[in-house]
């Protein structure tokens, strides 16, 4: 069973480093899109959604007040604050990214590329550290204190093919809507007239948010619904992204 579980563990690791790295190679082959427009995806993810949604969260959630309270006492609260956060944190540093760091960039294969790096650098700090996390704690390293290293060898303990198989189709799923969020986007940021194109990818983003809300305050019960929905939204944010996209920039 130990065996099992490291392997499930060690798959799964590479998975998280091998798919991004996968995707970009291709896409860069395929299209001779420059490494930047990876690189921006990736570093707006950073700074958008690891660092200022999360100082907005320690704000919001971490501090005992009036208006924590009542987000956390109220699951209609809480899935909208944690699906509209993600929404406008992310969305608007796509909109940066395209609109700053990539404005002179005008080809279609620019927003793709920087939707790989937005999602793989999302598959690299959510699942792959974690899965490394609870590589070296199997393998006897010590991670931080003895209650954090015990926490992280029950999580690990818990691993089984199925539960690493859908986090492994969950990331398929995001690196899905990351590229068809980033051509909605994209669009938005070079046509002014398709602006409204940016709100809609912050509904849209919502929207998949909001049953993985509804899940972590257990209104939702079952992951396998929670997944389906991702999926089923992935598809569309992919096909009404590649569909705006070439319909507003040939290039």
């Amino acid at each position: 069973m130990i065996m099992d579980r490291n392997a499930v563990l060690i798959i799964t690791f590479v998975f998280a480093i091998a798919f991004p790295v996968g995707m970009m190679i291709w896409w860069k082959r395929r299209t001779g899109e420059s490494i930047w427009s990876f690189a921006a995806g990736a570093l707006c993810f950073v700074l958008f959604a690891m660092v200022l949604e999360n100082l907005m969260h320690q704000v919001c959630l971490g501090s005992r007040n009036a208006v924590s309270s009542k987000i956390l006492a109220s699951p209609v609260l809480y899935t909208l604050y944690a699906a509209f956060a993600a929404g406008i944190f992310e969305e608007t540093g796509r909109l940066f990214g395209f609109k700053v760091l990539l404005r002179k960039n005008n080809k279609n294969s620019c927003a793709v590329a920087y939707g790989i790096g937005h999602g793989g650098m999302e598959v690299i700090l959510i699942l792959g550290v974690s899965y490394l996390t609870m590589l070296l704690a199997a393998g006897g390293v010590k991670i931080g204190t003895a209650e954090a290293t015990a926490q992280i060898l029950a999580n690990a303990q818990s691993i089984t093919f199925a539960t690493a198989g859908i986090a492994m189709f969950e990331r398929i799923s995001a690196m899905m809507i990351h590229i068809g969020l980033s051509m909605l986007v994209y669009t938005a940021a070079r046509n002014r007239k398709q602006i409204w194109l940016y709100p809609v990818a912050i509904l849209l983003h919502a929207l998949v948010d909001a049953p993985a809300a509804m899940y972590q305050y257990r209104a939702i019960t079952s992951l396998a619904v929670v997944e389906g929905c991702s999926f089923v939204i992935a598809v569309i944010c992919l096909v009404l992204g590649r569909i705006v996209l070439y319909r507003n920039n040939t290039r």
